[in-house]
């Protein structure tokens, strides 16, 4: 599995700047497709006209290997060990965009998982002036993740200082949250594998500078990434 992803998007909340407006501000989600290392010329055209297909997204744009590896030196500069373990070689090709309705940006990662050519889908938050004071992080847990690991990655959560609201969702309910969220958009609905959706535990992070311990979870038995999105599409 890919952890490079996950670990780009807990890098740029860390670095989020503490903030005390309210009420919170409403921002687009970022979403990442990163392709197959053998993804066809067709199937990448073809990933591209899907996703700027679907409703709300917004700035497609294709990020080379090169430019990905990059982004990653500026973002991963105070971090010198995680950095030097990647070469662009190493780096996937991915389309990058903006969900303008947060609220239906899970449904756009779940709708484009499935596409042929696609290796992982990823949601990130976007930047936003002012920054948030809070973000929502959602843990995505193993399919079959046996009950004592999912009781560590909880207790972890919980013993994060900033953390509140945590709440344990499970695929079923995942499934059937998104599809109502996109009532109204048939043809999105249409595109839901309910195969993909995947327990998660999903929770409110207060930031104020630092989140010590976020990065910490991607270590933990049983998860398979982390999220970091906008409050409202929790």
């Amino acid at each position: 599995m890919r952890r490079i992803a996950p670990i780009l998007a807990c890098l740029l909340l860390l670095t989020l700047p503490a903030c005390a407006s309210e009420p919170e501000p409403t921002g687009p989600t970022g979403v990442t497709v990163f392709l197959d290392n053998e993804v066809t010329a067709e199937q990448k055209t073809a990933v591209e006209q899907r996703l700027r297909s679907m409703p709300s997204v917004r700035e497609v744009t294709l990020e080379t290997r090169d430019e990905a590896y990059e982004r990653s030196k500026e973002m991963m500069k105070d971090r010198p060990d995680l950095l030097a373990a990647m070469r662009p070689e190493h780096m996937p090709e991915s389309f990058r965009a903006s969900v303008t309705d947060p609220t239906i940006a899970e449904a756009v990662e779940l709708a484009m998982a499935g596409v042929d050519g696609v290796d992982e889908v990823t949601l990130g938050s976007t930047e936003m002036d002012p920054p948030p004071s809070r973000i929502g992080v959602v843990v995505e847990l193993e399919t079959a993740i046996a009950s004592d690991r999912r009781t560590a990655v909880e207790d972890a959560v919980h013993a994060l200082p900033q953390a509140d609201s945590v709440a344990f969702e499970d695929g079923d309910a995942a499934y059937e949250r998104l599809r109502q969220r996109c009532e109204g958009n048939g043809e999105l609905v249409a595109q839901l594998d309910p195969e993909l959706a995947r327990p998660s535990l999903r929770f409110q992070l207060h930031v104020e500078g630092k989140a010590p311990g976020l990065a910490d979870l991607l270590k933990l038995d049983g998860v398979d990434g982390l999220r970091v999105v906008p409050v409202s599409a929790l």
